[in-house]
């Protein structure tokens, strides 16, 4: 269905993205940092991405000022996050996030569910642009 990258330090939280995604037909790689981040999405090229933002070696906020937003082209990046509305929220919507949810207030299933949303979103546009 889509190409989802998981970019998340947690090894729990990543393995169990994967498994929910993975169960709804979507191709999932994995990176536990935004610097393997920024490498896995150039050669994988991913529809939706799921960020988290507290990382080490490079974090959400430094993944999303490094990706290239022309290479990005209609890829969805949803922020990983249990900070609220805090600055860095604010920051990684400004630089080009589409959505965030708050880990602590969603289950994997529920963020399969959006990504289900973005896809079909993101399909029916490009749909309706090829009919025009």
């Amino acid at each position: 269905m889509a190409k989802v990258l998981v970019i998340e330090d947690n090894d729990m939280l990543n393995r169990a993205y994967r498994m929910i995604l993975e169960k709804h037909e979507h191709t999932v790689e994995t990176a536990f940092n935004g610097q393997e981040g920024l490498e896995k999405a150039a050669e994988f090229k991913p529809t939706v991405i799921l960020l988290d933002l507290l990382m080490p070696v490079k974090n959400g906020i430094e993944f999303l000022r490094e990706y290239d937003v022309e290479a990005k082209g209609s890829a969805k990046v949803v922020i990983l996050t249990n900070l609220g509305k805090d600055k860095e929220v604010q920051e990684a919507m400004s630089l080009g996030a589409d959505r965030y949810i708050l880990k602590a207030q969603s289950t994997p299933q529920e963020l399969a569910t959006l990504v289900n949303h973005l896809v079909t979103k993101n399909y029916n546009k490009a749909k309706s642009k090829a009919k025009a």
